[in-house]
């Protein structure tokens, strides 16, 4: 948040912040991010949204990273249904 504003943290604008401040900044971040996007086309809107690769600007399949090779499902459901063995 603060580096959107271009503050440090030790600042005085930035210390003097409650939460319900920063809750209000980032309100109308997500507001005008929308805003951005709905006066884009179709195609450059989704464009737009497509994650691309910082270092060479590759589109990226997913956003939430990678899949986990050691991720099992099945030891998950049970870990979340309470089995423990």
């Amino acid at each position: 948040m603060l580096r959107a504003f271009g503050a440090l943290p030790t600042e005085a604008r930035a210390r003097n912040m409650r939460d319900r401040d920063y809750l209000w900044c980032l309100t109308h971040m997500v507001l005008d991010r929308e805003e951005e996007l709905e006066r884009l086309c179709p195609s450059c809107r989704t464009q737009v949204q497509q994650g691309l690769c910082p270092g060479c600007g590759r589109p990226i399949q997913s956003l939430e990273g990678g899949v986990n090779p050691n991720f099992d499902p099945a030891r998950f459901a049970a870990l979340k249904e309470g089995d423990m063995t």
